[in-house]
């Protein structure tokens, strides 16, 4: 993905400043800032989450392999870039009907192709072992870091070329939170992963770039170990090291 020349209001606010950034394919990208700073807004902009604001209003382009994601269609768009939310949310529904949910959207499965699907994205998601018994049973019923491998398979159901994802591991315990990480490790091999996050080690552990974000600018980006070892920007600096203010 690439954006060039970002700008995002809601109603008078601006979020979002002259934004230019390319975004790795195949590689897990991390945006770190305070609170505040634009990087949910960017993040959900690459999807086009935004348009559920009814003042949103933008300027410059925000491209998927060369077409400007505000030129497609939404629903189409949201096939091929997927979003895991802070909070795991899966659907008042059977694990089964939660993972095939969006495949279903999209034509009529055989139960054979439904299987393999449901088999393929648990298992990538490292929640088949766990799940494989009680696939009928809600997805409510799960503990919340199986939900949000939940979460994570349903949203690899239709394949995305890019998989969002909004601080998945904060609202999970260590074991949980380090079994997501692993994840998003391991699917970054075949997808592009953006992750927001204020856990800084968390970026050092599965980024392969990183960009600091501040009052709706990007202050710095580059390679994760260069980033963290010699940050260019005092901005930078100053947050990586505490003094922030």
């Amino acid at each position: 993905m690439d954006v060039r020349g970002l700008n995002l209001w809601y109603g008078d606010f601006q979020a979002l400043k002259g934004i230019d950034l390319s975004i790795p394919k195949n590689r897990c990208t991390a945006f770190i800032g305070p609170s505040g700073c634009g990087k949910s807004t960017l993040l959900r902009t690459f999807n086009r989450m935004c348009d559920f604001v009814p003042s949103v209003r933008h300027e410059g382009l925000v491209e998927l392999d060369g077409t400007d994601v505000f030129d497609m269609d939404a629903c189409a768009l949201r096939i091929h870039v997927g979003m895991v939310f802070q909070h795991p949310n899966p659907f008042p529904m059977s694990i089964r009907d939660n993972v095939l949910y969006g495949p279903s959207r999209m034509g009529k499965l055989s139960r054979d192709e439904a299987d393999e699907i449901l088999e393929r994205c648990l298992t990538r998601a490292a929640l088949w072992e766990e799940a494989k018994d009680k696939l009928d049973q809600s997805g409510l019923g799960l503990s919340g870091g199986q939900q949000q491998r939940l979460c994570i398979a349903r949203a690899l159901a239709t394949n995305p070329e890019v998989l969002l994802m909004d601080e998945p591991t904060s609202a999970l315990d260590p074991i949980s939170t380090a079994q997501v990480e692993e994840l998003m490790v391991r699917l970054s091999c075949d997808h592009t992963i953006v992750v927001v996050t204020h856990n800084m080690q968390q970026a050092t552990r599965v980024a392969d770039k990183t960009c600091f974000f501040y009052l709706g600018e990007l202050v710095e980006s580059g390679p994760t170990r260069d980033l963290f070892a010699n940050p260019r920007q005092t901005k930078t600096q100053e947050y990586l090291s505490g003094r922030f203010s």
